[in-house]
């Protein structure tokens, strides 16, 4: 077999699987098809959006989920780790309606983000300080921009297929839709090449974003560089 049949035959596979995957879902098409005349894309979450169309998400209870055309799923997702107990957990759930029933968004500091921020800094040793947001999205934006002014410098270092949001990808060339930051790529794992291209760019560069698991760029584990020694410290960790 050539290599043209096997992308023939790879093509007309995934041709019926999506034939396949849009029959099983009419109530799903239809809603995405709605949801497109008023979203761009049908969504909010880019992450999510899969072709021809996403799962469109009823309920979930325990690890499974269930589409709005009824079949279940195990969700191996767990929101991204955000989700780790699972959909409805009656703790969680009672948790949640008894801050439910003192109000909503009430215009003032609450009697819970102290606590939890308490929490963290206990459990945590590396957290002195912490300041909550709606995203993950918007935590790296206020930590970059937090150390561009910090620092005076305007660019950053980042992995080549890296996601540290919606306006911070740089897989594939990075997106048109980017924050305006003068960004320094480098390889994932490839520490002699970071590290040359930190030092080459050092007094341009306000931070280096990296993740210890390339989550985008194909769930890539970091390797350990037996050449990497790091000391801390009660200011960044500094190695060399």
């Amino acid at each position: 077999m050539t290599a043209t049949d096997e992308r023939t035959n790879l093509d007309t596979a995934l041709t019926q699987a999506r034939e396949h995957y849009v029959g099983q879902r009419p109530i799903g098409a239809a809603m995405h098809a709605d949801a497109s005349e008023v979203m761009p894309g049908g969504n909010t979450r880019t992450v999510l959006y899969h072709p021809p169309f996403p799962l469109r998400i009823a309920r979930g209870a325990a690890q499974r989920v269930v589409d709005v055309d009824g079949h279940e799923y195990v969700d191996m997702l767990g929101e991204y780790t955000a989700g780790l107990y699972g959909h409805s957990q009656q703790p969680i759930l009672d948790a949640v309606r008894a801050a439910l029933d003192d109000g909503i968004s009430l215009a003032g500091h609450n009697v819970y983000e102290a606590r939890l921020a308490r929490e963290l800094v206990d459990r945590f040793p590396a957290l002195e300080l912490v300041r909550f947001t709606n995203s993950g999205t918007e935590a790296n934006l206020m930590a970059i921009s937090l150390a561009r002014v910090v620092t005076g410098r305007p660019g950053i270092a980042v992995a080549r297929g890296g996601y540290h949001g919606g306006l911070l990808y740089f897989g594939g060339g990075g997106s048109p839709v980017n924050a305006p930051y003068d960004a320094v790529v480098f390889d994932y794992n490839d520490v002699d090449g970071a590290r040359a291209a930190i030092r080459e760019n050092a007094d341009h560069l306000a931070a280096v974003v990296v993740e210890p698991v390339l989550g985008s760029g194909g769930v890539i584990p970091a390797r350990r560089s037996s050449s990497l020694r790091c000391a801390r410290s009660r200011r960044p960790m500094a190695c060399s």
